[in-house]
């Protein structure tokens, strides 16, 4: 499901910055590390969508694991998992090779702007307004997006860690996406009736 999640939103993206553009089809953002064996991994002239962390939300949990199957017995049942993604959209627009307008720092920036202006105005994708999401995955059935501030410590051990110079970026959470298997096994000792023993033996 995280996949499934991160694909949609990097589509959704992309038409978005696409029809900004004027163009169709062209790779504007793509779901990818920030970085690999040490080297940036988001291609020259297009935007990197990357999952940076998986939180579990523990305000909404649900502790309940027994529940009643269709037969009407009960079942042994792991409680839902409840995760949220932060996910880290980069500009990659610093190769200087030539002098095209677009390929240059304000450029990037730019693209960046068109990302934010897109979450302001979608910040929640249900299956009834976007269908593609039941396409992926039928089991994903709300994302919020909203955006997340790095401190500057946060932010300078960040890109020291993937071994990188900063780049701009903005840092978004995805709330959230449900796990469950529904794998149920019968739960031991179950109590469905109680007795009331009055003569005492």
């Amino acid at each position: 499901m995280i996949h499934s999640a991160l694909q949609f939103l990097t589509g959704e993206l992309d038409t978005y910055l696409n029809n900004k553009a004027g163009t169709s089809g062209v790779p504007r953002v793509l779901l990818t590390a920030v970085s690999s064996e040490g080297k940036l991994a988001i291609p020259n002239k297009t935007l990197g969508l990357s999952l940076m962390n998986i939180e579990e939300d523990r305000s909404v949990r649900d502790q309940r694991n027994v529940v009643r199957n269709e037969s009407g017995t009960y079942e042994f049942r792991n409680p839902d998992l409840y995760l949220n993604l932060y996910v880290l959209i980069t500009a990659n627009f610093n190769n200087s090779d030539n002098n095209t307008s677009t390929d240059d720092y304000a450029e990037g920036l730019k693209q960046l702007s068109h990302v934010i202006g897109f979450f302001q105005s979608r910040s929640v994708f249900v299956p009834s307004a976007y269908p593609g999401m039941a396409l992926l995955d039928p089991d994903m059935e709300r994302l919020t997006v909203e955006m997340f501030s790095f401190t500057f410590e946060q932010m300078h051990n960040f890109w020291s860690l993937v071994g990188a110079s900063y780049m701009p970026s903005v840092l978004y959470k995805v709330r959230m996406l449900t796990i469950q298997e529904n794998e149920l096994t019968p739960p031991p000792g179950v109590v469905e009736t109680i007795g009331l023993n009055l003569k005492g033996n």
